[in-house]
């Protein structure tokens, strides 16, 4: 079954003398506890849409032109921002690149965990209330404009520090009480990041976005993290769409791909079937950049070239600049979004309309 829906989601960055359109009509779905992988290279919105989906967007300059984001039949485009924010952990939660910048330095680990736990406590109340009791709730702000229900104190009481402790478990840290009682700058950054996870987590949503989790790891500590984040789809029945610029992360741990070319989704495919029979010309391109992993004397192919410029993008096609296989209508009008074989969509004129 479908968990979200993202159809036609435009969102430009407008500012006095320009306007950069970051996504430019998205079309993308995620069933339940399914594993999905948005690539692409840097600049091609991957950020934006998952800041789009729990309303993260820094507003102004980013605005939603057009499109809706429609989670379990309500579309989050269109809600107050104040009643966005009970869905924002608990039911769409978000893991960010550096979970040193995320984490608080002065607090220890396990208050941090029990303020998310409690956070989750009051903002499912407030799901569960009635709409008027709601927004009688969320306009009760404080001196920064947050609302005072959703701003407990941090402190670990012996049922918060279980569950928090539960939490660390899942994620696989061995002391999970030790853990609780140190600061995010005594923790490894592999450790941080199972943190971040694991507060995530607490706050039990049915999705999880991941915005390139593994980056600032080893390779040791970023296959330890995929293989967790995989094996907790089943145990906890989320579901996660990985933020990634690394087909191979992709290709160990998703189930579906979808790559992104300058704000636009070029392809969508099951993994076996993208890696197997890649269609469009762009993710033939990133394929063939990565190296065998045995001597031959083939040799890695860049793709030519460079991104096109947002702020004055080109009419058609957006990448037939870099195309080997560019026809003349490609530059006419932009190619549809269209699915050549069950499950696997394209978005190229080499393939129909």
């Amino acid at each position: 079954m479908t968990l979200i829906k993202i159809e036609h989601l435009k969102i430009a960055y407008e500012f006095h003398e320009w306007r950069l359109v970051a996504l430019n009509g998205i079309d993308l779905e995620i069933g339940e506890k399914e594993f999905l992988a948005v690539v692409g290279e840097s600049g091609c919105g991957k950020s934006t849409l998952a800041l789009s989906m729990i309303g993260l967007l820094p507003s102004p300059p980013a605005r939603v032109v057009d499109g809706s984001i429609i989670y379990k039949g309500t579309d989050l485009v269109k809600l107050d921002p104040k009643r966005l924010r009970t869905y924002r952990g608990t039911e769409i939660a978000m893991i960010f690149q550096e979970p040193l910048t995320s984490l608080n330095p002065v607090y220890r680990i396990g208050d941090q965990m029990a303020e998310a736990i409690m956070i989750r406590e009051s903002r499912t109340n407030m799901l569960d209330a009635s709409e008027t009791q709601v927004m009688q709730k969320v306009h009760r702000t404080d001196a920064v404009g947050q609302p005072k229900a959703l701003r407990p104190k941090r402190k670990l009481t012996p049922e918060l520090k279980k569950e928090a402790m539960e939490a660390l478990k899942l994620v696989r840290i061995a002391d999970p009480e030790q853990v609780l009682e140190r600061y995010p700058f005594e923790l490894s950054g592999g450790m941080r990041q199972r943190v971040m996870i694991a507060m995530a987590l607490s706050q039990r949503p049915k999705l999880l976005v991941a915005d390139e989790p593994t980056t600032a790891l080893d390779v040791t500590t970023q296959a330890q993290v995929l293989k967790l984040m995989k094996e907790l789809i089943n145990e906890v029945n989320t579901s996660i769409m990985l933020i990634t610029h690394d087909l191979a992360v992709a290709s160990q741990v998703a189930d579906r791909v979808v790559v992104m070319y300058a704000g636009d989704v070029v392809e969508d495919a099951g993994v076996f079937d993208l890696f197997e029979h890649p269609l469009h010309p762009y993710t033939k391109g990133l394929l063939s950049c990565i190296p065998s992993g045995s001597k031959d004397d083939t040799m890695l192919m860049p793709i030519p070239g460079t991104v096109p410029d947002l702020v004055n993008p080109p009419i058609g096609c957006r990448y037939a600049e870099r195309c080997p296989s560019v026809m003349d209508v490609c530059r006419g009008k932009p190619p549809k979004l269209t699915e050549v074989s069950p499950g696997h969509k394209v978005s190229c004129f080499l393939y129909g309309e």
